[in-house]
């Protein structure tokens, strides 16, 4: 059985594409693929994408269990048979967004399809966003125990992309993020996705002793922002962060 590195290399070439275009091509930076190709890392969660944009098999090129597709394989009906949305500049309404393919508990290589969505929730000073989820950019396999360890029903999660730098060194540019849109009560202390004022952003939330909320960021060259009962009409939480991956 081949390793993953060797996977990556040889589906690669076969692609005719070069390390930086495949990297610019799934969104992810060249040093990062470098070293899955290289095989100094083994895991990372664009090898679902990067399947796509190499058309081999995603299963395959993640754990080598499967046979080699062959020449002919065609990523757009593996898409199709198993209900993987491709990217849709269209957009659509909250209401049309698919529900991850869900699989029983301990079913071998199976996974939990988590949606990947572009909702452009922002780890900086904010971006003006509506509530919707506006393009489906692909799915993010999950092994079923890590929602059985955690308690999360997988229908609530949804998975966004950080921007900014204002979580750092928690939470980075381009980071997925996975958010339990269940868990809108605040803990303490805890990291959300969060609307405030118009915009969406990633922050940790405090709880003060007056009712308002402190909506902390990680980098100390961003101010708090403070929720309280005069402002907080156009306050809302989306979901507590359960995950990220970068």
């Amino acid at each position: 059985m081949s390793d993953l590195s060797t996977r990556l290399k040889e589906s690669r070439k076969r692609s005719g594409k070069s390390q930086a275009v495949l990297a610019e091509e799934v969104g992810m930076k060249q040093p990062s693929y470098q070293a899955l190709e290289s095989g100094k890392s083994l895991k990372s969660s664009f090898l679902p994408l990067i399947a796509q944009a190499l058309n081999v098999d995603p299963i395959w090129l993640q754990t080598g269990t499967q046979e080699k597709p062959a020449a002919n394989f065609n990523m757009q009906d593996f898409m199709n048979k198993h209900n993987l949305a491709q990217k849709d500049e269209s957009g659509f309404d909250v209401n049309d967004i698919q529900s991850p393919v869900i699989v029983e508990y301990g079913d071998g290589n199976e996974f939990i399809w988590i949606d990947v969505v572009e909702a452009s929730f922002s780890c900086g000073e904010g971006e003006s966003i509506e509530f919707h989820f506006d393009v489906i950019n692909g799915k993010q396999p999950f092994a079923p125990n890590f929602f059985y360890k955690k308690g999360i029903d997988p229908a609530n999660v949804k998975i966004i992309k950080a921007k900014g730098d204002s979580m750092a060194e928690r939470i980075f540019d381009g980071d997925l993020v996975g958010i339990d849109m269940s868990q809108t009560n605040i803990i303490d202390g805890e990291i959300y996705a969060v609307y405030f004022a118009g915009e969406g952003m990633i922050k940790q939330v405090f709880k003060e002793a007056d009712g308002s909320l402190i909506l902390h960021s990680l980098n100390n060259k961003y101010r708090d922002k403070v929720v309280t009962e005069e402002n907080g009409s156009n306050f809302k939480v989306m979901g507590r962060q359960i995950w990220r991956a970068g």
